[in-house]
């Protein structure tokens, strides 16, 4: 992504700190840091902002990166599949995990029984594997780029604020309701083993 060298040029020019470019921006250091490095890329709104503070087009400031972001949106959806099933599997564990813990300390087995070790077990997967798929989903910063990528093929930047929003809620429901159905199919399984091993 050519964005952040053209930001560096940018506020050298203008000879401007990260920090100092951070407050015109209303953004942190880090985040400037982390747009000129290739590590985040800046929103529609801080485009704009830029923008206008170095006195330039914001498809001057993109330049170079149209095609990349389209590589980028294509590679995430291919990816998608992958980062959803991570995600409904970490729910999964989490939630037979916690299941598993609350039987054994109704029992009054937590400390005792054997199983304990692989609750936990399944508990810290859940949580890792929750950790990885979210650092997979955030590699792609996928909402930003959509984002300029509609502002660049010509809607406004309140109309894709308010299109982010409802997505986005939408999403959260849909992948929790997907999680908790994997979760309820993995939890009966699970619970099944679990209840013939302590019954025998």
């Amino acid at each position: 992504m050519e964005v952040g060298k053209h930001i560096r040029e940018e506020r050298e020019r203008m000879g401007l700190s990260q920090e100092g470019l951070a407050r015109e921006v209303f953004v942190s250091r880090q985040t400037v840091s982390n747009w000129e490095t290739g590590k985040t890329y800046p929103d529609v709104q801080s485009l704009l902002l830029l923008s206008n503070l170095f006195a330039v087009t914001v498809d001057s400031l993109v330049k170079g990166d149209v095609e990349a972001m389209e590589k980028n949106i294509e590679n995430y959806e291919l990816e998608r599949f992958k980062i959803k099933a991570s995600m409904g599997l970490a729910l999964s564990l989490i939630a037979v995990g916690g299941v598993m813990q609350a039987m054994l300390a109704a029992r009054g087995e937590l400390t005792t029984s054997p199983l304990r070790f692989i609750a936990l077990l399944m508990l810290v997967a859940g949580v890792a594997v929750s950790f990885v798929a979210e650092r997979i989903e955030r590699r792609y910063n996928i909402e930003t780029l959509q984002e300029v990528q509609a502002f660049l093929d010509g809607k406004e930047p309140d109309q894709i604020e308010r299109d982010r929003r409802m997505p986005t809620a939408l999403r959260i429901v849909l992948q929790m309701a997907a999680g908790a159905a994997v979760a309820v199919l993995f939890m009966m399984v699970v619970s099944f083993i679990v209840a013939l091993t302590m019954f025998d």
